[in-house]
């Protein structure tokens, strides 16, 4: 068993973390305003990666889109996603080797992403990933980040506290939403470089990189 200190929990980002599932992400969005007459190039949907589906659509849109209207894309949207990742949906370098030793040293682990409910159970699925939560919590609906709900529900829903958490993060806007949290940030650079990261108490380009004794040292006063 490997002494990890006070870390008591790890709250794992999917989109970028787990997975890299901007191409899947885009292809699906491109479908989608395709059919709705509504055009968003790469560089505007890199800018909107973390967003929820009901954010992403207001960005876009050149005109206010009512609830409803918002509601039917980004559900559209989620099909065509669902559908496409279901093939292509594979572990970033790293994730996998840590998801089972955290889990073999009796860490809580949860999953906290701003995806809908039916984005991550697909992605759980095609990933065989479910058996290492212990809660999964979905931001769809809820403050988004850099608002810390999705990591202070999931904290809570483990019965731990926020500062002995360890956060696991590709955004910007997650590495806020951590550090208001009052948790410890490891950060990789998946969809944004180390320097719009540098909040985060670690920074790596992927988990692979990810040394035992640098977590030790987060969680060692």
């Amino acid at each position: 068993m490997i002494d990890f200190m006070k870390l008591e929990a790890v709250i794992w980002d999917m989109d970028g973390v787990l997975l890299d599932s901007r191409p899947s992400h885009f292809r699906a969005w491109d479908e989608i305003f395709q059919k709705y007459k509504m055009k968003a190039d790469k560089k505007q949907l890199m800018s909107t990666f973390g967003m929820t589906n009901q954010q992403v659509i207001q960005f876009i849109a050149d005109q206010n889109i009512s609830e409803e209207l918002s509601g039917r894309i980004g559900s559209e949207k989620d099909i065509i996603f669902q559908r496409i990742i279901r093939d292509q949906a594979v572990y970033l370098p790293g994730v996998k080797k840590w998801l089972d030793e955290f889990r073999q040293n009796r860490i809580s682990q949860a999953l906290a992403s701003s995806g809908s409910p039916g984005n991550i159970n697909v992605i759980l699925n095609a990933l065989a990933a479910e058996t290492y939560f212990d809660c999964v919590v979905s931001g769809d609906g809820q403050p988004s980040k850099p608002d810390p709900f999705v990591f202070l529900k999931a904290a809570d829903e483990l019965e731990k506290i926020p500062m002995n958490c360890l956060v696991i993060e590709d955004s910007v806007a997650g590495v806020q939403a951590a550090k208001v949290a009052g948790m410890k940030c490891v950060s990789v650079t998946t969809t944004n470089p180390a320097e719009k990261l540098a909040e985060a108490d670690v920074v790596l380009d992927d988990l692979a990189q990810l040394m035992t004794d640098q977590i030790q040292k987060l969680f060692s006063n």
